[in-house]
């Protein structure tokens, strides 16, 4: 499929906000956790990147979500923009897929450790497009200056949660080259999001979840603690969303492992996500 869209950049509406929408007090505590590194001034790479074992279980746990972002990024990139790098995280900023340039993607990977698994906290890769939308729940703009980490400094970057009928399961990061318009690549980002989140709309991965809980007879309850599970939310972010105890969460989901007949999370998710 070939993308083409039509742009008036004076009309052009800004809905993004900027490092400068974050609360004093954040600000304050990143720059807290930044001067803690002692070449934060000078970082070039991403520290930390999840295991194999854990990145595995992150792909069949968004595997909905990777499939539809993979198809209209490729088509963006498709069109005239080699230059362009998305990077779709999961709600706490760890990257499950990097579109770009072949040449690209192997070079950011080797020399600065930017890859699927890559985890953008303020601590591995300091102030980013990635960590401040999901500090903002929001659309933000980030121009190259603006970034920590030395590659960055090159691009200007959007990033936008990604929903799914209203609720937020990933964050999506277009880079681009500061020296290209921002605000045809504004509106070059914002088709691509739009077209992502309309597909993505006419699934509802819930709900199809939901019935097959219905077979091993869940409870309202345990179905709501299973689909988190299945989502990769932890136990503690579980109990506080449903206002629970930790350990009743837990107990929970060792009896849903029962009822479904199976014996560990990697399981569970082969089961109900990739069936």
């Amino acid at each position: 499929m070939t993308l083409t869209f039509r742009l008036e950049t004076e009309k052009l509406k800004q809905p993004w906000k900027t490092l400068q929408s974050l609360d004093n007090k954040l600000l304050k505590k990143w720059e807290l956790q930044r001067e803690a590194s002692q070449d934060y001034y000078v970082q070039s790479y991403l520290r930390q990147r999840v295991s194999e074992k854990q990145l595995k279980q992150l792909y069949a746990s968004y595997e909905l979500l990777r499939k539809v972002v993979q198809k209209h990024c490729e088509d963006t990139l498709s069109d005239t923009y080699k230059s362009i790098l998305f990077i779709l995280t999961t709600t706490e900023g760890i990257a499950l897929s990097v579109f770009g340039s072949q040449k690209l993607v192997q070079t950011l990977n080797r020399a600065t450790n930017l890859g699927e698994g890559s985890i953008f906290t303020i601590q591995n890769a300091g102030v980013n497009a990635i960590n401040i939308s999901i500090a903002l729940k929001g659309w933000v703009f980030l121009s190259g200056a603006e970034h920590d980490l030395s590659v960055f400094k090159q691009w200007n970057c959007f990033c936008a949660p990604v929903r799914q009928n209203g609720e937020i399961i990933g964050y999506l990061d277009m880079s681009c080259s500061v020296k290209d318009d921002h605000l045809l690549m504004a509106s070059l980002f914002a088709l691509t999001h739009k077209r992502i989140e309309e597909e993505l709309n006419t699934y509802d991965q819930r709900q199809m979840i939901y019935e097959q809980f219905e077979s091993y007879r869940l409870s309202p309850r345990e179905k709501e603690v299973g689909y988190m599970w299945l989502n990769n939310y932890s136990a503690l972010r579980i109990a506080s969303e449903l206002g629970i105890a930790e350990g009743t969460v837990r107990t929970m989901i060792k009896r849903i492992y029962r009822k479904t007949r199976v014996s560990d999370k990697g399981q569970f998710i082969r089961k109900f996500i990739t069936s």
